[in-house]
């Protein structure tokens, strides 16, 4: 991913887990040698301002905003790189999706805060929606967190999807002289491991795709440790990564989607919610290296 990203697209807001995921996106573009296009999104307000006595409302509103922008450059100068800023009106998810495409951007970052365990369960409607429409991989920054590639988790599940995710582990890897961590969980239902074979069948299955990764890991020369557990997909992923000190979690996402449900309470949400750490969600490429839009 390192030698394909030409362009990183972070969104901020005037949130402080913004703010530090802004840091974290000058850190990448520098070590990739990637532009880097930072975009905030005003809300577009549908009420009735004038009972407000506000003939400005939209100008209002959009200052915080604009303001995230100009600290971000003051930011960017100060450490001797450049950015360039974009403020637009309107529906984040849209917005923000419609910006990726246009610069044509290899990886989308977005910062959300730290809130207590329950409040995490769910990060909410607004991320993932951008991770089922984005049409590049999202990097997922909870508030304070670093990006290091020395320690990196891909979670694998036998499916297309979560291969490409190792390959995108692996390339990070590579790429910055860290190794790879493929965990594969057994999520069997308990009525169905009771049918003959069924739970060996599982175990080939993911244990075969294991081997794949560890045999590309080794031609490459990146360590690959492989590990097989049984239970909650997401529960052990983010235990392993705090038993093993892992520094990021990769995972693959199905596709490029409208149905922000598929992704609502599913393993790639409740990872990034849970987790402490950075999260990178892969999107799918075609074939012919163009990103999935299927």
């Amino acid at each position: 991913m390192s030698n394909t990203v030409k362009t990183i697209l972070v969104a901020i807001d005037p949130s402080p887990a913004s703010q530090s995921a802004f840091l974290q996106a000058l850190r990448l573009a520098a070590s990739m040698q990637a532009k880097l296009v930072a975009v905030s999104v005003t809300p577009r307000y549908e009420g009735n301002m004038n009972r407000w006595k506000m003939s400005d409302a939209n100008e209002q509103m959009s200052l915080p905003f604009k303001n995230c922008l100009e600290d971000a450059v003051k930011t960017s100068e100060s450490l001797g790189q450049s950015v360039r800023t974009v403020h637009r009106v309107g529906d984040p998810v849209e917005e923000i999706v419609a910006l990726a495409e246009e610069e044509g951007a290899g990886l989308l970052l977005m910062g959300y805060h730290r809130r207590s365990y329950l409040k995490r369960v769910f990060l909410g409607q607004t991320a993932a929606k951008i991770i089922g429409l984005s049409p590049c991989d999202v990097l997922l920054i909870p508030e304070n967190g670093e990006v290091n590639f020395a320690s990196i988790l891909v979670g694998l599940d036998g499916s297309k999807y979560s291969m490409e995710a190792g390959q995108r582990a692996l390339d990070l890897a590579l790429s910055y002289g860290g190794e790879v961590h493929a965990l594969t969980v057994l999520d069997v239902p308990v009525d169905r491991s009771l049918l003959y074979g069924v739970l060996d069948q599982a175990r080939h299955k993911n244990f075969t795709a294991l081997q794949v990764l560890a045999g590309q890991g080794e031609k490459l020369g990146v360590p690959v440790i492989t590990e097989l557990r049984e239970g909650s997909p997401y529960e052990n992923i983010v235990k392993y990564s705090e038993e093993k000190k892992i520094q990021l979690i990769v995972l693959g996402a199905y596709g490029r989607t409208a149905l922000a449900r598929i992704l609502m309470g599913s393993v790639v949400e409740r990872v990034a919610a849970l987790s402490l750490l950075p999260t990178l969600v892969v999107k799918k490429l075609g074939c012919n290296g163009i990103r999935d839009l299927a």
